[in-house]
């Protein structure tokens, strides 16, 4: 009896470390599963941006862990997880200490770059030439003029949201290209684009580019740059733009170019509602109509002397002079 009371409890405590082994082992698979998908690190709000920009990115199937991760065997499921938990921390930290708004910045974080180990576990340094029918490139050539696959790639996963992939990847060889440090580096369209290639960017055909580009530039210059020069926007624009320093209060600023000629602003500047007025004229309400039929209230209260600041004495005699206006 004591010898089958004893088998019991062996085979009983045989059966509890088989079940908390069992366990365990679902405990490990399902935090390496959740830990490892991309949802995860795009639910932070720092990493919105980044993760939409994966999401239409070459390396959309391949997840975050594949190159932000040390890779270890798939029996080190411990040594992944404490990986992860370090960099999770690390972000975490980020966020505490800098109240981020925007992605997670490497250089504050002491995050590493990305190795070049981390891109030949799928690629081959091998390539010739790539990439097809777009962009002509001896990868041989750039790889060993270059020592990290980073160097031209380094937005291939996560394209900046403004730039879009093409001109995110071209921003990069602007690094070296048409710099005084990389002489032979040329600056030509055709160097590294075939002759049936469309040079024109596909924001650009678009019938609004010709209103909504000045947001682009204000927002990234270096967007124009890489294939426009200063003197493409002034040809256009009649002025340097953007606007230079002083603009606005400045003595040869905004006001000396709308003196001799205001369709110039007009080109961007929507002349309804009164585009002056909204600044020039405190008591301005765009609701009321235009600034002439408001006008007179403002001379009530403050005197003629107030125009005078800016309109010469003759300025008034215009619509006044030989009117019935009083």
């Amino acid at each position: 009896m004591d010898h089958e009371a004893a088998s019991n409890a062996v085979h009983m405590r045989v059966r509890i470390a088989l079940v908390v082994t069992l366990a365990l082992a679902a405990l490990v698979g399902v935090t390496g599963y959740v830990t490892s998908s991309p949802a995860l690190c795009g639910s932070c709000h720092e990493m919105e941006l980044r993760a939409s920009a994966w999401k239409v990115s070459a390396h959309a199937e391949t997840k975050c862990v594949s190159c932000h991760e040390p890779q270890h065997a798939w029996y080190s499921a411990p040594q992944t997880l404490f990986a992860r938990g370090k960099l999770l921390g690390r972000d975490v930290q980020a966020h505490l200490a800098n109240n981020q708004t925007g992605p997670i910045d490497r250089r504050k974080t002491g995050a590493a770059p990305m190795s070049n180990a981390v891109c030949l576990q799928c690629h081959s340094a091998d390539r010739k030439v790539t990439s097809g029918d777009k962009v002509i490139i001896r990868h041989a050539e750039h790889a060993k003029a270059n020592k990290y696959c980073v160097t031209c790639h380094l937005r291939t996963a996560h394209p900046e949201p403004l730039r879009g992939r093409s001109l995110s990847f071209m921003a990069q060889c602007f690094v070296c290209h048409g710099t005084p440090n990389y002489p032979k580096a040329s600056i030509e369209c055709g160097s590294c684009h075939p002759a049936d290639f469309n040079m024109r960017p596909e924001s650009h055909r678009s019938k609004q580019w010709t209103f909504s580009h000045g947001r682009v530039s204000t927002a990234d210059r270096q967007q124009c740059t890489m294939c426009h020069k200063q003197s493409f926007c002034t040809d256009c624009h009649g002025l340097q733009m953007p606007h230079p320093a002083g603009w606005v209060n400045g003595k040869n600023g905004h006001s000396k170019a709308a003196g001799k000629d205001r369709t110039v602003c007009a080109q961007c500047h929507r002349e309804k509602p009164d585009l002056c007025s909204m600044c020039h004229h405190k008591s301005y309400d765009p609701k009321k109509g235009s600034w002439i039929k408001q006008h007179f209230l403002e001379v009530k209260a403050r005197g003629a002397g107030f125009c005078f600041q800016c309109h010469g004495p003759l300025y008034c005699s215009a619509c006044h002079v030989g009117s019935s206006s009083k």
